[in-house]
């Protein structure tokens, strides 16, 4: 089992490399991340975007979705809400079969 602390460590080691080319300071915000069977959902933002009150500087998308199976860190879907998207992957329905 994937305690809080290491999610969020898991997620700041892939926000870092993720957006190492970006002029962002990443701000982990463990005490509004919270768990779900399937993953954590990992919060953070950008020192900058909170400094300024500016969303757009940073990420849009400011949740990162930590794997309780040792998969991947990922953003979710931008299309859905994050529970709504880990209810589909707890039920195996994600991702969606194509017909």
């Amino acid at each position: 089992m994937l305690s809080k602390h290491e999610a969020v460590e898991a997620a700041r080691a892939f926000l870092h490399k993720t957006f190492a080319d970006r002029p962002w300071t990443i701000v982990m915000l463990p005490d509004e991340s919270y768990e779900h069977p399937a993953a954590w959902g990992v919060r953070f933002d950008t020192q900058e975007a909170i400094d300024s009150g500016d969303d757009f500087a940073g990420p849009i998308i400011k949740v990162l979705i930590v794997p309780k199976d040792g998969s991947a860190p990922h953003f979710p879907p931008s299309h859905l809400p994050v529970a709504d998207y880990l209810d589909l992957v707890s039920r195996g329905e994600w991702p969606p079969k194509r017909a």
